[in-house]
């Protein structure tokens, strides 16, 4: 930020009082010197980062279990989801009557300022994230005078391109050349008053001169200053911000201040005086505070070092104090910002707000530092790391036991050489003992399973409030699961809902404040594809905030019921009694058409519907109510006969169409019983013939064996004559 050189007066009395007052409230606030919430802060940070603790042993299992990291990582999403599935975090409501528009205004601008201008999503992440790690999360709202200057030089410019640019307010000419440029014309033919052209004695026409062509061109050099000033807003570090051990909120502490490592030239941009910045020693007192040592790796420390000889870009701790005091001896002490650096007063000058923000998840009562997430799950995760230790370590000396062997009757060097398939050298077949391990993980997992419990408890993150797990939803009604989930995020939405009515609401009256103050021009805003002037210099500040992070209202499909819900009832309402109705209009109806396609996931609704203003809503009432139509009840009870005769016809063609269905199907049963009985036919005709067959064969067969029988006994017949015969020869 630059700041005005007329108040950078360091050599004042008065500026030496106030000299020795900020320094006694940067050495006694908290966050200067090591306290306790700095080493607790450094813990968090390093449990997150799943550090060492520093008793491991050489050969034993070193691992770190990551419980701070599951309670703060597990949490967020489910936050940031709450704050980001709507598009306005926030919305100004009016105090006064005729402020409605002036209050919409405000809503759409903040918002922009938040989403667009700033990275909303990335500062919130990060606002949030310190919040649940290191116990309170800052933020910081300041209006940025930046302006970017270039040199641009333009060649033969004529006077009218010379008056355009001339007129940019942006322009200023630093250097201007003028030249002409001379054109010589031939001689002319000369004429006298009727136009004609003057002969000379010999009859050939008289020439006379003609002046030449004089063209005024202008090199210029000149300077274009755009002015990207803007609502700026950053995280702060939690080791960057100092406040008043005194403090409960910021808006009541009575030092706060900002301390960072800036470079020379960074000051100089601000505006100081080059000679006074030369004069600043360098500062290292940040660089070595227990959670800017605990956040970056070893080896990756950014100390400040004088190993560059550029002075420019040495740097050098600078501290943007905001400080009550009283400096014009009233007896009412006043709020002044006070740039100090090297144990110098470089700027100071009486403000009327502090720039930060800050949110606590676990805020403790008549205190600024309460409890992060982290605090509950540091001592967690040290006693799952020892048991994971342990478990691991016996794991490895069940599969890898210690044996015992005869000395003189094994040999060592392949005892000791661990070969998978690998042989042993013995004498006896009882020279080894194996000493056998006993599993301890059937001891080890109940405690852990518990611990889990201990941690979901403290936290509200858990597996009911992430995801259920399918395995617990074999024995548990559905009216229990959800009863789980609900109890489940009942800390993270309190958790929520206290970042809400603190920093963020804080930060918006912020934005809001800095838009009032500083905007003094208007802008030209893209909300729903149309281009809205915003002119902050005509708003009040004195707007109801209302942060707008839907809590309270259910899962997002019991929100979608309800909004269907109300959708209809309000199109029932407009059915039944028209635009005109004392309690739903066209443009609430729109909005809640707008709310239902935000719930489902779409961020622009303009889309699938046309924005409408509040005066179009009340014309297209009024105009109804003018031109009045047929009673509802008329109409409808018209309406209902129809669709009653329609129903009729319809039940009718219904009828028929089963009759005739009904005839296709006797007739299709019909023709195949008659096809059935034919077959039948035919089937007893076959049967008949192959009896007739059958008959007829064993009647042959019989009369052949009779044949046969006969002809045997003739053979007999003859034979015994033959035989009776035979002695008489």
């Amino acid at each position: 930020m630059a700041y005005d050189k007329k108040k950078m007066n360091a050599n004042s009395d008065d500026n030496r009082d106030l000299l020795n007052l900020v320094e006694s409230h940067i050495d006694d606030s908290l966050g200067f010197i090591e306290t306790e919430t700095s080493r607790e802060r450094q813990q968090s940070l390093e449990a997150y980062m799943r550090e060492p603790y520093g008793n491991e042993v050489e050969g034993r299992s070193q691992i770190v279990t990551g419980e701070v990291a599951e309670v703060v990582d597990g949490a967020l999403p489910q936050i940031m989801k709450v704050f980001t599935q709507s598009n306005d975090a926030v919305v100004f409501e009016p105090v006064n009557e005729g402020d409605a528009e002036l209050a919409e205004q405000a809503t759409i601008m903040a918002n922009h300022v938040f989403y667009k201008d700033n990275n909303g999503f990335e500062v919130m992440n990060s606002w949030f994230w310190d919040a649940l790690c290191q116990k309170v999360g800052v933020v910081k709202a300041y209006w940025d005078d930046k302006k970017d200057t270039t040199k641009e030089k333009y060649e033969m410019l004529t006077e009218d391109e010379l008056t355009m640019i001339m007129q940019d307010e942006e322009v200023e000419i630093v250097e201007q050349e003028e030249y002409e440029e001379v054109i010589e014309q031939d001689p002319q033919p000369a004429v006298d008053q009727m136009g004609q052209p003057i002969m000379d004695g010999m009859g050939m026409p008289m020439m006379m001169e003609t002046p030449p062509i004089i063209n005024v061109y202008y090199n210029i050099k000149c300077k274009r200053t755009k002015d990207y000033s803007k609502i700026k807003i950053e995280n702060v570090a939690p080791e960057e911000f100092l406040i008043d051990k005194r403090a409960v909120t910021i808006e009541e502490a009575d030092f706060v201040a900002h301390r960072k490592l800036v470079t020379r030239s960074d000051l100089v941009a601000m505006g100081y005086d080059p000679k006074v910045v030369e004069t600043l020693p360098m500062g290292d007192t940040l660089d070595f505070t227990p959670e800017r040592v605990a956040r970056y790796a070893r080896g990756e420390q950014p100390f400040n070092t004088s190993d560059t000889n550029d002075e420019s870009m040495e740097l050098v701790e600078y501290y943007e104090c905001y400080v009550r005091t009283d400096m014009d001896g009233d007896g009412v002490a006043e709020l002044h910002r006070v740039c100090y650096a090297g144990n110098e007063i470089l700027m100071s000058e009486e403000c009327d707000y502090v720039p930060f923000h800050s949110v606590c998840p676990l805020p403790i009562p008549h205190k600024f530092f309460g409890q992060s997430l982290a605090d509950r799950a540091i001592d967690l995760q040290l006693v799952k790391t020892t048991i994971t230790r342990q478990m691991l370590d016996n794991l490895y000396l069940t599969n890898n036991y210690r044996v015992g062997a005869v000395e003189g009757q094994v040999n060592l060097d392949d005892l000791l050489t661990s070969t998978a398939g690998g042989v042993i050298r013995i004498k006896n077949p009882n020279a080894l003992v194996p000493m056998t391990v006993q599993s301890s993980a059937a001891q080890s997992f109940p405690m852990l399973e518990y611990l889990d419990g201990v941690q979901a408890k403290r936290s509200g993150v858990s597996e009911a409030s992430q995801g259920l797990d399918p395995n617990i939803l074999q024995n548990v009604t559905a009216t229990a699961v959800s009863a789980m989930s609900n109890a489940a995020g009942g800390k993270i939405e309190l958790i929520a809902r206290i970042f809400a009515d603190t920093g963020v609401s804080s930060l918006m009256k912020g934005i809001l404040h800095l838009l009032c103050k500083y905007q003094d021009k208007e802008r030209i805003i893209k909300v729903n594809n149309k281009y809205i002037p915003m002119n902050p210099r005509e708003w009040d500040t004195q707007y109801n905030v209302t942060v707008n992070v839907g809590l309270g209202t259910g899962s997002k499909t019991e929100q979608l019921s309800v909004m269907q819900m109300v959708l209809d009832k309000q199109e029932q309402m407009l059915k039944e009694y028209g635009l005109s109705n004392p309690l739903v209009s066209l443009k609430q109806y729109r909005d809640t058409l707008a709310k239902f396609v935000n719930m489902a996931g779409f961020k622009d609704e303009s889309g699938f519907i046309k924005d409408i203003t509040q005066e179009q809503s009340d014309q297209l009432a009024q105009a109804q109510a003018q031109n009045p139509q047929s009673d509802p009840n008329t109409e409808a009870a018209k309406i209902l006969a129809q669709v009653e005769k329609e129903k009729a016809e319809l039940q009718a063609q219904t009828q028929m169409a089963k009759v005739e269905m009904e005839r296709k199907a006797l007739e299709v049963k019909a023709q195949r019983e008659l096809l059935e009985m034919q077959q039948k036919e035919i089937q007893f005709e076959k049967e008949m013939a192959l009896k007739e067959m059958e008959l007829a064969q064993k009647a042959n067969n019989d009369s052949e064996k009779n044949d046969m029988n006969k002809t045997k006994e003739i053979i007999n017949s003859l034979e015994k004559i033959q035989n009776l015969a035979s002695p008489k020869l």
